[in-house]
């Protein structure tokens, strides 16, 4: 396994001193419209290459997807868009040398990214802070060394030493290292409850189960949980964020505020992984998900990468995204402009069977209509088969709370015959939810919170 990253790490900072990085600033920078821009993505964030394809010269679009024998879905990914073009080999030189921006949207990567930077080529990604994210056991001993709380977590390797440990508490949260696409978060109630899981991860783990590095956690007993949606460039976070409130692939609901009125649990969070941040070199988006008990923050998620369902509002909520990353990706926080006060976000959930997945978006909703992995065919959309059937996020964005909901509600109405469902009744659940953070002094705006029901019905 990958040594993990130490903001005590004295090679880091010896690396750092010796290749001191000139920051670009505006008056050196060429305009967004002679930008030639490449979105290494593995399928989520197409809608991110879309938009910046509309003020960039142009948007090259690469997924990662080497191996002996291809398959029709992998190579077809971003393909039929008019604003990008897909490309197989990034270091064709005749390709290469014209690209001025590689943008890194989600994780992996870090020394891809780096030696893009070595070449003089400007980078907006993670650079390796996205360990955070997939090794659980680092991000707790991170959170340690910056002061920040941690609820009470014990590290088990072996599937074996899990079940043994199961077998005698109750009511905790188990996470994974590394193996996210094996295994989810998942709530321990008992041990009688956790079996059949245990079961599967015994099938899917197979001989290396002993290895698998798990984390069990407490449940922090608690209704009030916020968070952020924003970016950082080398510490500095811009003054104006999404504050939202999220029931999982499902819905999200969001404000804008001002730095100066941001929560303070939010704010002791962002400063302490400011000096983190700045000394990894991190420019890219990233969220944070907080569980507040007793005024007390814990951090217990980072996504430290552009976040799925509540990342994709700020392609239409900040009207000058395209600047953000390339001034950002050079190393200057440019301030954000906001059109709307408020969005909210509904997964879209494919409900026909069929090997692939199809779905016609009338073009007066389009810019609200987030789609993951596909490719498009004159006015079809197409989508590589998914478990899970989500094929996208669909917005609506407002200057009220009620505003939002219905422009979301009204951009589903002209998916009406489509095979697509989105479980809006999620909405009262998380207005109660905004609702009890404030009684706890978390503002999510001035505005009166409108009744759940009245609003989703």
């Amino acid at each position: 396994m990958k040594k993990s990253s130490s903001i005590f790490s004295k090679k880091r900072e010896e690396i750092i001193e010796e290749k001191p990085e000139e920051i670009m600033v505006a008056s050196q920078l060429k305009p967004v419209s002679e930008v030639t821009a490449c979105v290494f993505d593995y399928g989520t964030f197409l809608c991110l290459a879309d938009k910046l394809g509309e003020t960039y010269k142009k948007v090259y679009y690469y997924t990662p997807t080497e191996k002996e024998f291809y398959t029709i879905d992998e190579l077809s990914k971003g393909t039929g868009i008019d604003n990008i073009e897909r490309v197989e080999d990034i270091f064709n030189p005749e390709i290469f040398d014209e690209i001025d921006l590689f943008i890194f949207p989600d994780i992996g990567y870090e020394g891809l990214q780096k030696h893009l930077k070595s070449l003089g080529k400007v980078v907006w990604g993670s650079m390796g802070a996205d360990e955070l994210e997939l090794l659980r056991d680092h991000f707790l001993k991170t959170l340690k060394q910056l002061g920040l709380p941690v609820i009470h977590t014990e590290t088990i390797t072996g599937l074996t030493a899990l079940r043994d440990h199961l077998e005698k508490v109750e009511n905790k949260y188990i996470k994974v290292n590394k193996y996210r696409g094996n295994m989810e978060t998942w709530h321990h109630i008992d041990y009688d409850h956790s079996k059949p899981e245990l079961d599967r991860l015994d099938i899917q783990f197979g001989g290396l189960k002993e290895e698998i590095v798990f984390v069990v956690q407490d449940h922090i007993k608690t209704d009030v949980e916020t968070g952020c949606d924003t970016w950082c460039i080398d510490g500095k976070f811009p003054t104006k964020f999404s504050q939202g409130y999220e029931k999982k692939n499902e819905l999200y609901l969001a404000s804008i505020v001002d730095e100066m009125k941001l929560p303070e649990v939010i704010k002791t969070v962002n400063d302490a992984m400011s000096p983190l941040l700045k000394e990894m070199k991190y420019r890219n988006f990233m969220a944070t998900e907080i569980r507040v008990k007793d005024g007390i923050p814990y951090f217990i998620d980072p996504t430290m990468r552009m976040p799925g369902q509540s990342g994709e509002q700020l392609l239409e909520t900040c009207t000058n995204l395209d600047e953000v990353i390339w001034h950002g990706a050079n190393g200057e926080m440019i301030e954000p402009d906001f059109k709307y006060k408020f969005s909210a976000a509904a997964t879209m959930h494919y409900t026909a069977g069929g090997e692939w997945m199809v779905l016609k978006v009338p073009e007066k909703i389009k810019k609200w209509v987030k789609l993951y992995h596909y490719c498009k065919r004159d006015d079809i959309y197409h989508f590589s088969p998914k478990e899970d059937g989500e094929v996208g996020v669909i917005l609506g964005c407002s200057n009220t709370i009620e505003g939002a909901i219905e422009k979301l509600k009204e951009h589903l109405e002209e998916l009406k015959d489509e095979s697509i469902e989105c479980k809006l009744e999620g909405f009262v659940e998380l207005l109660k939810d905004v609702e009890d953070a404030e009684e706890h002094g978390i503002e999510f705006t001035t505005q009166k919170i409108p009744d759940p029901k009245k609003v989703v019905l």
